[in-house]
Parts: C-alpha cells; sequence; structure tokens
C-alpha cells in the first residue's frame, strides 16, 4: 500500500510540473535582463515591465511604453467582462430550466455541449461567413459573442452539478405560500445558487480571458493581449517583453482562479 501511496505522489506531482512548469519558466524569463531567452540568468530587472524606450522596434519597448499593449489588455478586459456577465445570465436561466423534466431536456442539454465540443476553428470559419452574409462588421460585441459559445456549457455542467437537491422543494414550499415567481427566485433560489452564479461569471471571464483561437477569428486590428501576442510573434522577434505580457494574463487568471476555488468551497444554508 505504501508503494502505491508512494507511486501516486510522485505522478500527481509530474501532472502538477508538466502544467505549470512552462508557466514558472515564463515568469522567471520575463525578468531576465538580456533580450536573448536563454539561461542561465546572469541579472534579473523589471526592465521588460517599466523600462522608458529607447527605440521604436515594438519586440524592444516595455510593457508600460507600448500603447498597443494597453488596448490591447482594455480589449481583454472589456470582452471577457461581456462574457463573464453574458454567461452568468445564460448559465442560470439554462441551468435553472434544463432541472425540471420538460420535453427534450436531454437533448438540449448535448445540444448547448457543443459550444465547447466543437473545433474553434469551425466556429470561427462559420461565424466569419455568417458575418460576411449579414455584412456585419467585427467588433468586441463579436469576439464576446464567440467566447459566450464556448463559456456557457462549462457553466452549465458547473452549476448543474452543484444544485442542492431540494431546492425544488423550498421553490414549491415558497409557492405554495403565494410567493409569486420573481419573490420565490429572489427570496428563495437566488441566495440558495449565489456562489454557483457568480462562479459562472468568473469562469466565463478565464475561459475567455486567455482565448486565442476564436477570438482571432471575430475581432480584428490589435485584438485582445492573447491574439495580440500571437500575431506580434509571427512578425517580432522572441523576447523577454512577450514573456512580461503572458505573465500578466497569468497573473489576473491565477487571481481569477483563486476566487473561484474560494467560491466553490462555499456552501449555503
Amino acid at each position: 500500500m505504501g508503494v502505491w501511496n508512494f507511486v501516486g505522489k510522485v505522478y500527481i506531482a509530474f501532472i502538477i510540473a508538466l502544467i505549470y512548469l512552462p508557466v514558472a519558466f515564463m515568469i522567471i524569463l520575463s525578468f531576465k535582463s538580456g533580450a536573448s531567452i536563454s539561461f542561465p540568468i546572469e541579472r534579473f530587472t523589471l526592465d521588460w515591465y517599466i523600462k522608458p524606450p529607447t527605440g521604436e522596434y515594438a519586440a524592444y519597448l516595455s510593457l508600460f511604453y507600448d500603447r498597443q499593449v494597453f488596448q490591447a489588455l482594455q480589449n481583454s478586459v472589456v470582452v471577457s467582462s461581456l462574457v463573464a456577465m453574458i454567461s452568468m445570465f445564460l448559465v442560470t436561466t439554462l441551468a435553472l430550466t434544463l432541472r425540471r423534466r420538460i420535453a427534450g431536456r436531454d437533448q438540449l442539454f448535448y445540444l448547448f455541449l457543443l459550444g465547447f465540443l466543437t473545433p474553434g476553428v469551425a466556429v470561427g470559419l462559420g461565424l466569419n461567413f455568417l458575418f460576411n452574409l449579414l455584412n456585419l462588421e467585427f467588433s468586441i460585441w463579436s469576439a464576446a459573442f464567440i467566447n459566450v459559445i464556448y463559456a456557457v456549457p462549462f457553466g452549465l455542467i458547473l452549476m448543474m452539478a452543484r444544485f442542492n437537491p431540494d431546492l425544488l422543494l423550498y421553490e414549491q414550499a415558497g409557492s405554495s405560500l403565494r410567493a409569486s415567481p420573481l419573490r420565490v427566485f429572489r427570496r428563495i433560489t437566488l441566495p440558495l445558487i449565489i456562489y454557483e452564479v457568480i462562479s459562472a461569471a468568473i469562469l466565463g471571464f478565464l475561459l475567455s480571458w486567455g482565448e486565442v483561437i476564436r477570438t482571432q477569428f471575430a475581432l480584428k486590428g490589435i485584438g485582445t493581449l492573447s491574439t495580440f501576442i500571437e500575431v506580434q510573434l509571427g512578425v517580432n522577434p522572441l523576447t523577454p517583453k512577450w514573456y512580461a505580457a503572458g505573465t500578466l494574463l497569468s497573473v489576473a487568471s491565477f487571481v481569477g482562479l483563486a476566487i473561484f476555488a474560494y467560491l466553490l468551497s462555499k456552501t449555503t444554508r
């Protein structure tokens, strides 16, 4: 038994290292003094974050002085915030509807799951065709739309799995006391699922925050920070600046994940 426990711990450590070591290397290299991506690191610096510009070449501008980075970061915040709000509303209404024995419930559930099972390239190409057909322009809203399709299934699974089995009984008790459906939702349902609702919003934000494939089809120009980094790496040399930009994305994701985990650990009464 002791041997298998040791093997299990080694396996878990290997998986964790496989996931987080690349991120750790990225964060460390973002503080490297030189422009080359290599070890050993002679000196740590914040130059790639805040150093005043000495030239105009994008790969050597620090993040603070690169206006395009600020625009891309702003786009990321706006798109992800929209996805969070829309996903929260859709996930909540869908979960509350699909928990009941309505006709075609199972088919509807699996239909919604196609949002993250369908390849991002396929969804992006379809969206491009649809927008060209309708003569619509790509914008922040189109990027939010395509990411909502991706985020909703994750939130739906999360919320339905964590529903209190007695929730329907509490709602029926409120209705039997002649409370209106809106009052039942506001006084009974929402307080009992509030952590799941907020978690669905955070999950939608995080999924959109780091999404590249779908977003690059739906937002032109500078794009979000994730798509901006991808485009810049295709035309600029690889320097620690891009690792610094990736660190900003990762730190925001880690903070959101910590809040997400804390909310999931909470229970309502």
